[in-house]
Formats: structure tokens, sequence, C-alpha cells
């Protein structure tokens, strides 16, 4: 098994590899596609799309595919993708090419999601979406090599997809060690899947249900804003060069990888409340550094706020199951992909709108905004479950 969870994790790293690229490429990309800068937010938008639409689709293909081969045909599809928006020559083009990013993305995370949180400990699950963090690290750094060397980020986006096809090949030459992993799976026999969920009207009413699916809501829509606009705020707001903001950006996404390896290691002896308590008290610290510091210091900004991102959504992934039992939690889990989908896809795009009217000065601000709603709603969720007793 511990070589296919070595194949799962480089899977996870090929899932963040393009996750990164759009907000560290745009300050050139859009000049290029001759279009205003707050057009980030429609190509975020897209392929968060059609995220949410291969996701939802999953449970049906999942019944006819198996899940390594629903894993390679979407990284074969995000690698074909990543070369096709190199060579995009027009904005409609690119978000065309965007939804096919985004269908190809959804069913890897929600296929190797599924399938890790079956087989393997929470602990396994932290370090997956650690490696995630580690994929979105490569972006930056590497547009920012192809901007410092004169490259532009065409080439930035074709070395990318080359990447992602060695990991569709690799995905391919590991179908023995899945077939293997079937073979010897005892967890599938012994704890069959509940066969009926309950609707979604009553998962709804389901007490601390609402603010849970706030509580994601919130966080995504502070994380994926950072993600998209963290280098256009640096260059437009703070005035660094392209390349040094596309460096500083990829901060951002090594402070997830570090803060997810730090849950990773400590979160069987914090527990899931402290590291939550730990990820949002770093998050409004490095929101106030990003305040208050000179332009030359904000990338370490960057990174602390990264980090505080880090724990926060594995544990509230982990969570779910010890809020609303192991029966609901399936479809409590789903509602909160929904939510989780929702800020990713609508809240990037909204800032992007009102930044033309605003200011991009007032990135910090927004972050701020939304991830005091989730932590008002984690709040809320806690004490609405347990009172005033004590919490996991």
């Amino acid at each position: 098994m511990f070589s296919l969870l070595i194949v799962i994790y480089i899977a996870f790293i090929s899932l963040g590899l393009p996750d990164s690229m759009i907000g560290a490429a745009w300050p050139l990309m859009h000049q290029d596609l001759g279009v205003p800068v707050s057009y980030a937010g429609f190509v975020s938008m897209t392929i968060c799309f059609g995220t949410v639409i291969s996701s939802a689709l999953y449970g049906k293909v999942s019944s006819r595919f198996s899940t390594q081969q629903i894993t390679a045909v979407s990284a074969g599809m995000t690698a074909v993708s990543l070369f096709l928006v190199s060579l995009s020559p027009a904005f409609p083009i690119l978000l065309m090419i965007s939804l096919l990013l985004g269908l190809g993305a959804g069913s890897v995370d929600a296929g190797l999601n599924s399938y890790v949180s079956l087989h393997f400990r929470a602990r396994e699950m932290s370090f997956l979406h650690a490696f995630w963090g580690l994929g979105t690290t490569v972006g930056p750094f590497l547009l920012s090599w192809c901007f410092s060397h004169g490259f532009s980020w065409n080439h930035g986006y074709r070395a990318i997809a080359l990447l992602q096809g060695l990991n569709f090949a690799i995905l391919l030459l590991s179908f023995p060690l899945w077939r293997k992993a079937d073979e010897r799976d005892i967890k599938l026999r012994n704890h069959p899947v509940k066969k009926e969920n309950p609707p979604i009207s009553a998962l709804i009413r389901k007490k601390a249900a609402i603010p849970a699916m706030i509580g994601f809501f919130g966080y995504c829509g502070a994380e994926n804003t950072a993600m998209l606009w963290s280098a256009t705020f640096l260059v437009e707001a703070r005035g660094l060069g392209e390349a040094a903001a596309a460096s500083a950006a990829g901060l951002l996404f090594w402070g997830i990888t570090a803060g997810r390896i730090f849950s990773g290691i400590i979160s069987n002896r914090m527990g899931d409340r402290r590291m939550l308590n730990i990820g949002e008290c770093c998050t409004f610290a490095a929101v106030a550094l990003l305040l208050l510091l000179p332009a030359d210091l904000a990338p370490l900004a960057l990174f602390f706020l990264g980090f505080g991102f880090g724990p926060i959504y594995p544990s509230m992934i982990n969570q779910t199951p010890k809020y609303f039992g192991a029966d609901d939690a399936p479809g409590i889990m789903g509602l909160e992909m929904s939510s989780a989908y929702i800020g990713s896809t609508f809240m990037p795009a909204l800032f992007g709108l009102l930044s033309r009217y605003l200011s991009l000065a007032v990135f910090p601000l927004w972050i701020l905004l939304f991830f005091a709603i989730h932590t008002a709603a984690v709040l809320i969720k806690r004490r609405m479950r347990y009172g005033t007793e004590r919490e996991f």
C-alpha cells in the first residue's frame, strides 16, 4: 500500500500544479490577451465551474469506472488543457479551455479524497493536502524563472503541461498497484457503505449544518482570492516587478504546504479544534502584517498567510464525521464541498470586479472579511453542536 500511497501523493502534486498558475501569470497574461486585469476572476470562475460539474458527476462516473481509470483520464485532460492554454490567442478561447481544465481537476480531487478517506488514516489525509500545496509552489517559481530569463508565460504553461504528462504516464503504469490494493482491501468488506443518504433538505436541517457550510464558504473565499490575486496585488498596489511578484506569490503556496505538513505531524496529538485555532490565529496575524509591512517584506506576510491557511481545510474535513456521525457525514460533506466551491468560484471573481471601482489595495481587507466570516461560523457551529462542553 505504501507504493500506491506514493503514486496518490504524486497525483495530488499534479492536481496543485495548475491551481497557482493563473494568479502568478496574470500580470503579464492579461496584457498579451488584451483584457482588463479584473478578468482573472472570470478565468478562475470558469475553472471552478468545471470542477463543480465533474465533482457532482463523480458519483455516477465512479459506478462505471475505477478510481485509477478516472484519475488517469482526468490527469490526461489536465495536461492537454494546460498545453492548450499556452496556445490561447484570445480570451474567449482561454475561457473554453479553462472549463476543460476544471473538468479534469474535479474528478481527481473527488476520487482521491474519497479513496484516501476509505483506505488510509487521517494523518495520510493531511499529508495528501500537503502534497497538493507542494504542487502549487512549482508554478509561481517556474514562471518567475521564465520572466527573469526573458521567456513568456506561454513557456511556463508548456513546462507544467509536460509535468502533467509525466504524471499521466505514472498513473497508467501504476494500475497493477491499484488492483493489488483492491484485492487486499478488508475495510470495504467489513464496513459496507450506507446505501441510502438522507435528502438534502433533511441534511440542511441538521444541527450546525448551516454554519458548517458557511465556514467552508468563508475559508475558500479567502484562500482562493489570495491564491488568484496576491501577485497582481503586489504588482499593481505595491509596485513590485512581475518576476518578484510571481516569486512572492509562490511563498503563499509554500506557506500552505508547510502548514499542512505541520498539521500532519502534530494533528493526532493536538486535535482538530486546536489545529483550527492555531491556523486562524496565524491567518489573522498575517493579514495584519500584509496591511502594515512595506512592499519588500510583503512576501513574508504571504508565507505566514499560507501557513495559517494550511491546517484549516483538512481539520474541517476531519471534523465532519465527529460533528454529524458516520451515516450523515457523506451527505453533509457534499453540502460543505458545494459551499466551498461557491466561495472558490464567485468570491475571487467578485473581488476582481470590485477592484475596478475601488482599488487592489483593499485586497488584505477582503481576505480579512471572508476569514472573519469563516471564523464566526466555526465558533457558532461549535457552540450549536456542543454548547459549553469541551470539544475534541
